[in-house]
Parts: structure tokens; sequence; C-alpha cells
């Protein structure tokens, strides 16, 4: 065997090994969709982004997405990347136990373009969980 044959062989064998790895790893990775929801941002955290993209500082618009949310990287940059395009709604404020029943201020906060804060709102006070609590929202009327 060749030098040239052992090498194609080694980068076959490392091919084979790596699709196995995935299978066992439970297949592919499921795609995350490429459209979300606005999420609520404060108006002064959008400022200060919108000033940091002004300045072509994206990576520090991102870090301070990042700080004032918790949100992971990729959801971050989402959000960078939706103000580019325009303003975000600004959250709704919240109230526990406010004036009507959980239903009626989810729906509201949702209808007022704060879908985040909709779903922290039924989690908060009926503890659900986020998943119960996104589909307790969508099926609001």
């Amino acid at each position: 065997m060749t030098a040239l044959e052992l090498l194609a062989c080694l980068f076959l064998l490392v091919g084979v090994i790596a699709l196995v790895m995935g299978l066992a790893r439970g297949g592919s990775r499921q795609a995350t969709p490429g459209v979300y929801p606005p999420m609520a941002l404060p108006a002064d955290l959008q400022l200060r982004v919108r000033a940091l993209l002004g300045e072509n500082k994206p990576i520090l618009a991102v870090k301070e997405v990042r700080q004032a949310t918790g949100l992971g990287l990729a959801d971050a940059k989402r959000l960078v990347d939706a103000l580019k395009s325009g303003p975000l709604p600004e959250p709704a404020p919240y109230a526990p136990g406010g004036h009507g029943n959980v239903a009626d201020r989810a729906r509201h906060l949702r209808d007022a373009g704060d879908l985040p804060g909709a779903v922290s709102l039924v989690q908060t006070e009926t503890g659900m969980s986020a998943a119960d609590a996104e589909r307790f929202v969508a099926a609001l009327s």
C-alpha cells in the first residue's frame, strides 16, 4: 500500500467514526427555526445596542444584550440583527397577582408584542414549565 492509499483509508476511517459517533448521540442536530417572535427589550437597552451598532461594534452589542437578558450567543445575535431592522417592542409592566386572571393578563402581554413576558407571567403564577406556558399562551384567543 502506498502512502497516498494509507492516507485515503485514514480519512475514510475518520469519516466513518464521526458518522457512527453522530448516530450514537441521537442523529443530527435539530435545526433551529430562523424566525422568532421579537423579544421585548427595554428602550434604554435598545438605545445602547443601536449606539454600539452605529459605532460598528456588533460584538459589543451582542455582549450587551447577553448581559442584560441572560440569552445565549445565538439568540442575542438574532436580537441584535432584529434591532438593525427596526425597533423591538418594549416590555409591558408586570404586576404579579394584578387585575384580571392570568389568562387575561397573559393575552394582554402577548397582544402588546411581549410574548416572553406573557410566558414568564404564566410560568410564575401557575408553576407551569416553559413549554407548557408557551402552549398556554399560544392557545389564548
